[in-house]
């Protein structure tokens, strides 16, 4: 299912392993675990995806498959992305899920569910998985375009009540696993695209309280 329930904690074990991202700092400064969910914030055109391509592809050496979801993007930006998966040599491990600015709203939401549900699939397979979620603020968008135009009642900023609980479900089913191979993690980094450098809107400090930790 695209959307599934995540699942509970007699399915989980503690993050124990490192995850490294290929930035020095990052690995030196910030721990992350295999199996966390590390939310990346920042302004338009500060390296947010270049830093998720460096992390994935320093997973992917690790033996990690990457799945990356492109939410309401241009069309010239997942061109670029794909170049870049190709040029670094890691395209065939890689799995991109992509919805254009373009796209209907509703194909914008769901495209990181269907990210997610790829991502459960090879963890199923003994696989870790790196999956980056780019970006979150977009599918906030969509999802309130969707309810206003199906006359939800508007909360704060014009956004649905019930959106820290549509993020808050995709989230969690991303984490460290118990499985038939073995321990297998889910590592998710979504990411928040920031206005003047304003991390305390309604969506950001809804999807900080939502992940393990946070880098501006």
């Amino acid at each position: 299912f695209v959307d599934a329930e995540p699942g509970g904690l007699e399915t989980r074990l503690s993050v124990s392993k490192p995850c490294h991202t290929g930035s020095s700092l990052i690995d030196l400064l910030v721990p992350i675990g295999k199996g966390q969910r590390e939310l990346i914030m920042g302004d338009r055109k500060t390296g947010k995806s270049k830093f998720l391509i460096r992390a994935l592809l320093a997973q992917i050496k690790e033996g990690a498959v990457g799945v990356y979801a492109v939410v309401g993007k241009g069309q010239a930006a997942i061109r670029l992305l794909e170049e870049t998966l190709e040029n670094l040599k890691i395209a065939e491990n890689v799995v991109l899920v992509a919805s254009t600015a373009n796209d209907p709203p509703g194909l914008v939401y769901i495209t990181p569910y269907v990210a997610m549900a790829i991502a459960e699939y090879f963890r199923d397979q003994g696989r870790d998985v790196f999956l980056a979620l780019d970006d979150l603020t977009l599918h906030a968008q969509a999802y309130r375009e969707l309810s206003l135009l199906a006359r939800r009642y508007p909360g704060r900023d014009s956004y649905p009540g019930d959106i820290f609980y549509v993020q808050s479900r995709l989230l969690e089913r991303a984490g460290n696993f118990k499985s038939a191979s073995g321990e297998r993690a889910i590592t998710c980094f979504p990411v928040v695209e920031t206005v003047g450098g304003d991390f305390a809107s309604y969506i950001s400090t809804n999807i900080m309280s939502m992940t393990d930790g946070h880098i501006f």
